[in-house]
C-alpha cells in the first residue's frame, strides 16, 4: 500500500479503518497533506473534497448521522480547524460520531510567529467527547504510544453514547513523501457495554409507574428507525399515558399520540391546566423544539421526572429530574409492558381529545388563510413525494413544520442539538449522499440559506436533492417571538437584505424556480420534483416578504385559543 511516509499517520489511518471509518471529508491544505495522501491511497476509504471547512464538517456530520458510522474530517492548521467548531458542537449534542483530525505545526513552533499556527490542543474542549494529541515526531519506541492514543480515541467515538472526538496531529516537514507500508498492527478494540436495568431500578420504576395516574411521555429528536411505533405497544393501550412527540421523533400513531404540541397546548385553558399537568414525566430522545411545553412543564412540575437513554452528560430540561436510566428507550418500554396496568385514568384520552379539537380548528383556519408562510408550509408539506427525507432548517422553519401533523412515510431531520442556522444545507447534502434511494428536501429560511450557501460549493450535489427557500425578508423568527418585534431596533434583529437567491443558483449550477402566491406554488411542484436531464439539484424560492406573516400566525393561535371559551 503506497501511502504517506510518516508512518504514525499511516497507522492512524489504518486504525480509523479498523474502527469502521469508510468515508473521509478533506479540505485542501499543506499541513494535512500526509493525512490526505494516506486516506486517498487507502483502498477502503472514500474521500470527499469540500473546500469550506465549516461546510465540510456539517457535510460529514450528515453522512455520519445517516450511516450510523463514524466519518472522519481533516484540515490544515491555524484558523481552519476553528471552522469545524459549529458542526462539532452539533454532533456532540446529538451523539454523532465525528472523527476530527486537525493537522498542526510541531509543538516547538506554537506561539513562535510561524504561519497558520494557533493553540490547537484541546481546541474543542467544551463540546467534544474526547481530545487527544499524537506525539510530536514519535520515535520507534513511541510508535506504540501513538497507536494506543489513536485507538483510544476511535473507541471513544464509536461506543455508546457516541460522539465526536478530536485528534490533533503535529507534523513536521517534509509532508508529501510516500512509502510502501504493507503491514499495520491490528489494535484490539474495546467491547461495547450494553446498558441494562438493575433490580433496584426495576423496583423503583414499577412502584412509581403503578401509583401515577397522569403519566406523560415526551419524546424529542430520534433518528429514523431508532425507535419504531411497535416499541410503544405497551403504553399505547394505557389510557393513563399521554404521549407527546415532535416531527423529529419520527413516530406516527394518530389514534393515541399528540403530534403538534404547540397547537394542542393552545387549546388548553388556564382553568384546565391542572388536569393536563403530569405527576410522572418521562422524557427521551434529543432536543425538544417547543418552548411552550418547556414553559408548561417548568411551571407545572411533575412529582417524578425520568430521563431514558444514553447521553454524554446529565440534562435537566424541565428542572424536575428525579432519575436518569441509561438504557435504550425500547428496553424501557419492554419492561413497562411486563407490568400490571396502573390506576385507571383517562389522562391520555384528555390530551388526545384536545389534539383532535386543535387539528379541526387548524384545518378550518387554513382553508381561509391567505398566502403566507403558514399557507406555504401547508402546500409544501402536502406536495412532498412519498418516502422522502424532509430536512428542516432552524428558526421559523422548524417551528412552522411542528404545526402540521407529520406525513406518513416521511423521515424528519434537523440540526436541533445546538439549533444553529449555520450548517443545515450542508448537513442535508451529507445525508443525501448516503440516502441516495430517497428524495431529500431541505426547507430553509432565506437567512439560513445564505449563511450556508457554500453547501453548494462541492462536487457532491446529487440529483435527489431539492431546496425550498422561504424568502420572508430576513430573520422572520424575530417577528414571531416576543420582544424583538416590539423593539425600536427590530430591524437589526430581522436584518433584511437584498441578496439574490437566483444568483447563488446561477453560480453553482442549480436549477431555479420561484413562486409568489398560492396558484404559482401549486403549479410549480411537478417541474420542481422532476429529475433534470443534467442530474443537477433544484431550488424553489417561495417569496412571502411583502406579507404580514406574523399577524397571520398570531390569528391562527388566537383562533385555536378561542375554542377554550
Amino acid at each position: 500500500m503506497n501511502t504517506t511516509k510518516i508512518s504514525h499517520v499511516a497507522h492512524l489511518i489504518e486504525i480509523c479503518v479498523q474502527h469502521g471509518v469508510t468515508k473521509v471529508v478533506i479540505s485542501p491544505g499543506s499541513r494535512n497533506a500526509p493525512l490526505i495522501i494516506g486516506f486517498d491511497a487507502h483502498p477502503k476509504i472514500e474521500v470527499f473534497l469540500v473546500h469550506d471547512e465549516r461546510s465540510a464538517a456539517f457535510f460529514a456530520m450528515g453522512m455520519a448521522e445517516e450511516s450510523k458510522s463514524p466519518v472522519a474530517i481533516t484540515c490544515t492548521s491555524g484558523s481552519a480547524p476553528i471552522n469545524y467548531a459549529p458542526a462539532i458542537s452539533e454532533a456532540y449534542y446529538r451523539n454523532i460520531p465525528l472523527v476530527v483530525l486537525t493537522a498542526d505545526r510541531p509543538i516547538e513552533l506554537i506561539d513562535q510567529g510561524d504561519g497558520q499556527t494557533i493553540r490547537q490542543k484541546n481546541l474543542y474542549q467544551n463540546f467534544i467527547k474526547g481530545s487527544f494529541e499524537l506525539p510530536n515526531i514519535p520515535s520507534k519506541a513511541e510508535r506504540n504510544i501513538s497507536d494506543e492514543i489513536a485507538n483510544d480515541a476511535l473507541n471513544l467515538a464509536t461506543q455508546a453514547p457516541k460522539g465526536p472526538v478530536h485528534i490533533n496531529v503535529p507534523l513536521a516537514e517534509p509532508l508529501y513523501e510516500t512509502q510502501n507500508l504493507s503491514t499495520v498492527p491490528i489494535i484490539t478494540q474495546n467491547q461495547e457495554i450494553t446498558a441494562a436495568f438493575s433490580g433496584e431500578d426495576k423496583a423503583e420504576i414499577e412502584q412509581k409507574w403503578k401509583l401515577a395516574q397522569k403519566k406523560l411521555i415526551l419524546i424529542g429528536q430520534i433518528d429514523p428507525n431508532e425507535l419504531d411505533i411497535l416499541s410503544l405497544d405497551s403504553v399505547l393501550g394505557d389510557a393513563s399515558v399521554a404521549i407527546l412527540v415532535e416531527n423529529t421523533s419520527n413516530l406516527l400513531h394518530f389514534q393515541r399520540i399528540c403530534h403538534s404540541i404547540d397547537r394542542t397546548l393552545a387549546i388548553i385553558s388556564e382553568a384546565e391546566v391542572p388536569d393536563f399537568a403530569p405527576d410522572l414525566l418521562i422524557t427521551m430522545g434529543g432536543a425538544i423544539i417547543s418552548k411552550k411545553i418547556k414553559a408548561f412543564l417548568r411551571t407545572n412540575k411533575p412529582r417524578v421526572n425520568w430521563r431514558i437513554g444514553q447521553y454524554l452528560f446529565e440534562e435537566d430540561t424541565f428542572q424536575s429530574l428525579s432519575r436518569s436510566f441509561q438504557v435504550k428507550p425500547a428496553t424501557f418500554f419492554q419492561f413497562i409492558g411486563s407490568l400490571e396496568q396502573s390506576i385507571p385514568s383517562n389522562f391520555g384520552g384528555k390530551w388526545k381529545q384536545k389534539d383532535f379539537m386543535a387539528y379541526e380548528i387548524h384545518s378550518e383556519y387554513l382553508t381561509q388563510a391567505p398566502f403566507s408562510d403558514l399557507k406555504a408550509f401547508e402546500l409544501i408539506l402536502d406536495a412532498i413525494p412519498d418516502n422522502s427525507n424532509i430536512h428542516m432548517a432552524n428558526s421559523s422553519v422548524v417551528r412552522y413544520c411542528q404545526l402540521f401533523n407529520p406525513v406518513r412515510g416521511m423521515s424528519y431531520y434537523g440540526n436541533r442539538g445546538v439549533s444553529g442556522i449555520d450548517g443545515s444545507t450542508s448537513t442535508a447534502v451529507g445525508v443525501a449522499n448516503i440516502s441516495k434511494e430517497k428524495l431529500n428536501i431541505i426547507i430553509s429560511g432565506d437567512t439560513s440559506f445564505f449563511y450556508d450557501s457554500n453547501a453548494f460549493w462541492n462536487n457532491y450535489l446529487p440529483s435527489n436533492f431539492r431546496i425550498i427557500v422561504i424568502n420572508n425578508g430576513g430573520g422572520g423568527i424575530f417577528k414571531i417571538i416576543e420582544g424583538p418585534n416590539n423593539s425600536e431596533q427590530s430591524h437589526h434583529f430581522v436584518a433584511p437584505f437584498k441578496a439574490k437567491i437566483e444568483a447563488v443558483c446561477d453560480a453553482f449550477n442549480v436549477h431555479y424556480f420561484q413562486a409568489k402566491n398560492t396558484a404559482e406554488l401549486e403549479n410549480v411542484f411537478n417541474d420542481f420534483y422532476e429529475i433534470k436531464a443534467d442530474k443537477r439539484p433544484v431550488l424553489l424560492e417561495v417569496i412571502t416578504s411583502d406579507i404580514s406573516n406574523e399577524k397571520i400566525l398570531k390569528k391562527y393561535f388566537k383562533k385555536i385559543g378561542k375554542s377554550t371559551n
